[in-house]
């Protein structure tokens, strides 16, 4: 994924995907990566990307969410 730029990352699958949607609603393209591990799920993260250019609106937009528990 060239020239796109990591924005999130929390090891809860649920989480990641109201990021990505919230992400998506305010009409910033978006795409996860689901790193967890196949055999043991509580192992890996779930990494969401968008465009350079979008960057600094989504990290706005993130923060201003005020999630607990995620390491983003």
């Amino acid at each position: 994924m060239q020239d796109w730029k990591k924005v999130f990352s929390s090891q809860q699958l649920a989480i990641a995907s109201m990021v990505m949607g919230i992400l998506n609603e305010n009409e910033i393209p978006a795409q996860s990566m689901n790193k967890k591990d196949s055999s043991y799920v509580f192992l890996g993260e779930v990494e969401i990307y968008v465009p350079a250019d979008k960057y600094e609106v989504s990290m706005a937009l993130i923060n201003s969410l005020e999630l607990s528990n995620t390491d983003n």
